[in-house]
């Protein structure tokens, strides 16, 4: 008797085929995607964050916290808002802030001021990368050297095309300026940072995978196979009469069914708990937030929670190595762009740091303490 197989994988021809004793049939295919090391675009990053719980969860703990910090000068607090209540007539100043960080963590954000001025008749907003078009020819431009002002001038003469939907917009380039999360010194377009979300191409390609095996295995631990035990070797194969009735008792209403060979019962998936899912979840989402510079403390206690002071410390330390230097990046831009000067971020204003304030209270106290004992007892302290 011949017989022919013809399999239809398209691009994706398998490397191995194997059969079982029963003639089934596996095949494993090797995805023409499985040497990419990053994403293709800007528009990639950005879904891969959106649908990523691990992923958003530590954008989000970032842009939260940085967009809670204020842009004061020595004399004034929250000096923005003095220069413009809102920085464009969709969004305050701290969505203004979470836009910096959370497109910041992509790679790369970009501020267009269309007038360069900061003022009530000047709206500044952040462009999506995924929605901006670089010329060719700009692009050429921009991986050059730059070694005179005339060149530079040159370039920023160029424009961007800036796509939302069905319509586009032409931009100055001269009315844009990015930030760096990383550098842009070691990419094709020197308007365009690395992102650290290559380096973690395949970590969240793993949780995807993680994520779409527990769902595979919920869905066929509600399912159930019956056979019927058969001690005798005459008849191996079990006739479809034999399915429909064993099929019947399974899924029957009765409490009491009286049948002539005993059934055994499984499930698809016997204990999803053992395939540890969850902490593929976990693990993922620790190295993402280490991949952005976040303790592990506030890691854990955006999870599980945490003592009140290692928590309120680690926020302090986060602010201070993490998020200063980032807000530092765009004062520093307010003040050449807009003419500026002594422009800071703060977050002194916020409950973590009365942690920080209560030890420095303490200190004092225990200095005057000493103080107080030394001028009693004759001693002066600055020859101890």
């Amino acid at each position: 008797m011949g017989f022919n197989l013809n399999f239809s994988f398209g691009n994706n021809a398998p490397q191995t085929i194997e059969r079982d004793l029963s003639g089934n049939f596996f095949y494993e295919v090797l995805n023409q995607n499985a040497n990419l090391s990053k994403f293709n675009n800007d528009k990639e990053k950005l879904n891969v964050v959106l649908s990523n719980p691990a992923a958003l969860k530590v954008f989000a703990l970032n842009c939260d916290l940085f967009s809670l910090g204020k842009i004061n000068t020595l004399t004034e607090t929250d000096f923005l808002y003095s220069q413009r209540k809102k920085p464009n007539f969709k969004q305050n100043w701290t969505q203004f802030l979470w836009d910096y960080m959370f497109f910041m963590q992509l790679g790369t954000a970009y501020l267009w001021t269309p007038n360069n001025q900061l003022n009530e008749t000047s709206p500044i907003q952040w462009l999506n990368p995924a929605n901006i078009e670089f010329d060719t020819n700009i692009v050429d431009k921009l991986n050059s050297l730059i070694l005179s002002k005339i060149t530079y001038s040159d370039i920023i003469k160029g424009t961007i095309k800036y796509n939302i939907g069905n319509t586009s917009r032409v931009i100055p380039i001269s009315e844009i300026t990015p930030f760096y999360d990383l550098t842009n010194s070691v990419s094709d377009n020197h308007f365009k940072g690395v992102s650290r979300l290559d380096a973690l191409y395949k970590i969240i390609s793993n949780s995807e995978n993680a994520l779409n095996a527990k769902n595979i295995n919920l869905e066929f631990s509600q399912k159930f196979v019956a056979t019927a035990k058969n001690d005798s070797l005459e008849s191996v194969n079990m006739t479809d009469v034999e399915k429909r009735n064993i099929e019947g008792v399974v899924r029957s209403s009765k409490s009491v069914h009286a049948i002539k060979k005993p059934i055994e019962i499984k499930r698809f998936v016997d204990d999803i708990a053992r395939l540890k899912l969850d902490e593929c979840f976990y693990n993922d989402y620790f190295m993402i937030g280490s991949m952005y510079g976040i303790p592990k403390d506030i890691l854990e206690s955006n999870l599980k929670g945490s003592t009140y002071e290692n928590q309120e410390k680690a926020t302090n330390r986060h602010v201070e190595y993490v998020l200063k230097p980032k807000g530092q990046l765009l004062t520093d831009t307010f003040e050449e762009k807009f003419n500026y000067s002594e422009l800071f971020m703060s977050w002194e204003h916020l409950a973590f740091n009365q942690v920080f304030e209560k030890e420095r209270q303490e200190v004092i106290k225990l200095k005057l303490d000493n103080k107080i004992l030394a001028d009693q007892n004759n001693i002066n302290l600055d020859e101890l």
